[in-house]
């Protein structure tokens, strides 16, 4: 069930384009909305409070999907929760925009998008390794805890990372939180990127980085691929960059669905 709700899910994200009721950050931003107005979610909002309003939908939605309904029900409401939490029509419309800029040579309007989609400023990253860290943060890290939590670990994903993009400059719980739930999936994802890329020069960089317990997710991310795909600088040409690490991150999805297709073939995912 979880291989065919990834499939049919990944699929029509593809091909269609999503209206604002099937994306996560409409969701999120009315549910914090609420905590904000009550004084719940600020700077000085405690850890616990944060995991508290983070974990309620999520626990609401497992109470649903294991107690309520029967199994082809959870199935379709599981499919549709993930449909909502994967993608982000936003960073692809950025990314369509900034080719544009690029081929018709408007260099001010492709610094614009760069920042468009730059979270982190203390972290150097080039536009198209904000890609791939993107990518992570709405498909891979969303897919690895669908995969081992269900449809409840990615609503509780997604509202951690919503609640670190709302309120992390004035709230460090907030920033431990998401640090400690991408521990693990950014060294999946990132072992995934080795993998589909150049092994032999990226393996060492994943290697000295895997027990970094301090180090960012963003940083391993940005380390990682930067060596797993070499690329030429060409100033005339803005859009070689991103392309080929879009490409490089869409391959890694790819690999993704093949290693969970296969563990569910052998019986080890449901």
């Amino acid at each position: 069930m979880t291989l065919i709700s990834l499939l049919l899910v990944l699929f029509v994200e593809r091909v269609t384009t999503k209206s604002r009721y099937w994306q996560a950050d409409f969701y999120s931003a009315k549910y914090l909305a609420g905590w904000q107005r009550r004084d719940g979610l600020a700077g000085e909002t405690s850890v616990l409070l944060l995991l508290l309003i983070i974990a309620l939908p999520a626990i609401t939605v497992f109470c649903i999907l294991t107690f309520a309904v029967g199994q082809i029900i959870a199935f379709i409401l599981s499919t549709g929760i993930l449909m909502v939490c994967v993608g982000c029509p936003n960073v692809r419309a950025t990314y369509k925009c900034y080719l544009q800029a690029a081929n018709r040579g408007d260099i001010e309007a492709c610094s614009l998008y760069e920042d468009q989609i730059c979270e982190n400023q203390n972290i150097p990253a080039t536009f198209g390794q904000n890609l791939v860290w993107q990518n992570y943060r709405h498909y891979a890290a969303v897919i690895l805890f669908f995969v081992i939590f269900g449809a409840a670990g990615a609503v509780f994903y997604v509202l951690a990372r919503a609640v670190q993009s709302q309120i992390g400059n004035e709230n460090q719980h907030a920033n431990q939180i998401i640090h400690v739930l991408d521990w693990l999936p950014v060294r999946i994802t990132s072992l995934g990127f080795l993998l589909v890329g150049h092994f032999s020069r990226a393996l060492p960089i994943w290697l000295g980085h895997f027990f970094a317990v301090n180090l960012s997710a963003k940083k391993l991310l940005v380390d990682v691929t930067q060596a797993a795909e070499e690329i030429e600088p060409d100033e005339r040409d803005y859009t070689e960059e991103p392309c080929t690490l879009v490409k490089l991150a869409k391959r890694n999805i790819l690999f993704l669905m093949a290693v969970i297709s296969g563990l569910t073939l052998g019986g080890w995912l449901s």
